[in-house]
């Protein structure tokens, strides 16, 4: 009896296990775009894909529904979460107010090794817009904001950031934004606003250049997401 209660108790440990991997792995391919907003997501194809039953793909979509990646819709299936404009708005409003903070908490911290890596992150945007690269822009782009975040030694503002973040393929629609040279270089210029202001320690400075910077991108963003959207329909 206690072997079998050991057995249960191992079988309960290694399906949690697969169960993580399998929402890590659809989690990165919602956030990536791979998978895109209101496209179905099929239990059995997943299961095949990743090589496991369907019940850690639907113990995987509870999780990525609670997190708001998917919507489980009776008698239709499960769909990855379709933003709306309202949404949106909200997204990026509460996107400009924790990353602003991000940014004065860097300042008023003063890591040299932090300002040192987003010069580099500048240089290479500023490489990027040169050579006419986006994959190089957005990759800067993601290292220069990831810096801060982690600059900002808070846990908890890292946490709900990334937890935000994740609820739109937000790597995908930059590349939808820098689409247009004019934003490419307004961008830039806000990104090194930022890093000057971080770089002088000024809390109150940097946290509003960060805002404004999450501002401007996420107006330009909401436009060409609901494009994006609107051709779906």
């Amino acid at each position: 009896m206690l072997f079998q209660k050991e057995g249960l108790f191992i079988t309960a440990i290694l399906t949690l296990g697969i169960t993580a991997q399998v929402t890590n792995a659809i989690r990165e391919s919602i956030v990536n775009g791979e998978y895109e907003p209101g496209q179905k997501l099929s239990e059995t194809v997943l299961s095949e894909h990743y090589k496991v039953s369907r019940t850690p793909i639907r113990e995987a979509f509870k999780q990525l529904e609670r997190e708001g990646l998917v919507e489980i819709i009776p008698r239709v299936g499960t769909c990855v979460t379709k933003p709306t404009e309202e949404e949106l708005n909200e997204l990026f409003t509460l996107k400009e107010v924790m990353e602003g903070l991000a940014a004065g908490l860097l300042a008023e911290r003063g890591n040299v090794e932090a300002v040192q890596a987003l010069k580099q992150a500048v240089s290479d945007m500023e490489n990027a817009i040169r050579t006419s690269d986006k994959k190089l822009y957005v990759e800067a782009n993601e290292v220069f904001h990831s810096i801060i975040q982690e600059g900002a030694n808070n846990s908890k503002l890292s946490y709900m950031l990334n937890l935000l973040l994740n609820q739109i393929p937000y790597r995908q629609y930059v590349f939808l934004t820098i689409e247009d040279p004019n934003r490419r270089e307004r961008s830039l210029k806000e990104h090194q606003a930022v890093l000057a202001a971080i770089e002088k320690g000024d809390r109150e400075e940097a946290e509003k250049a960060m805002r404004e910077h999450v501002k401007a991108s996420g107006m330009q963003l909401k436009i060409d997401i609901a494009k994006k959207l609107g051709q779906k329909n």
